[in-house]
């Protein structure tokens, strides 16, 4: 589901503050003035494809979670976070580590959330 322009410039402030990166800093790397960069966080100018990548690789966000609706509230939005995170540094590793590194922490994952779990009781236990 696409978002609505403001909804994009909020996206685009958030990842930016997210990273620590001042809007000067911002508009530097993105090679734009800054009274531009501001015309993109406030909304007033919708943002160049091109300039939506740079921010996305800069902030280590997809393209999509600046054009697309995910969750913003409460603990989706943390869950979202660390997503993109973890989905970026694994990104950066070469493919044969990747998948070892990802099955391996699947099946920590699955070991964490079995014994975190409570046991399901049986017919007769319910009773």
């Amino acid at each position: 589901m696409e978002i609505a322009k403001p909804q994009i410039a909020q996206r685009i402030k958030e990842a930016r503050e997210w990273k620590g990166i001042s809007q000067v800093a911002m508009a530097k790397y993105l090679d734009m003035a800054r009274q531009t960069y501001l015309d993109l966080e406030s909304g007033k100018t919708e943002p160049r494809i091109s300039t939506l990548l740079k921010l996305a690789e800069l902030t280590d966000r997809s393209l999509g979670w600046f054009v697309t609706d995910y969750p913003q509230q409460g603990n989706d939005e943390a869950i979202a976070d660390d997503i993109w995170q973890l989905t970026s540094l694994y990104n950066q590793l070469p493919e044969p580590l990747r998948s070892q590194l990802l099955a391996s922490n699947i099946s920590q994952l699955k070991a964490c959330v079995g014994f975190l779990s409570p046991p399901k009781l049986s017919g007769a236990e319910e009773k």
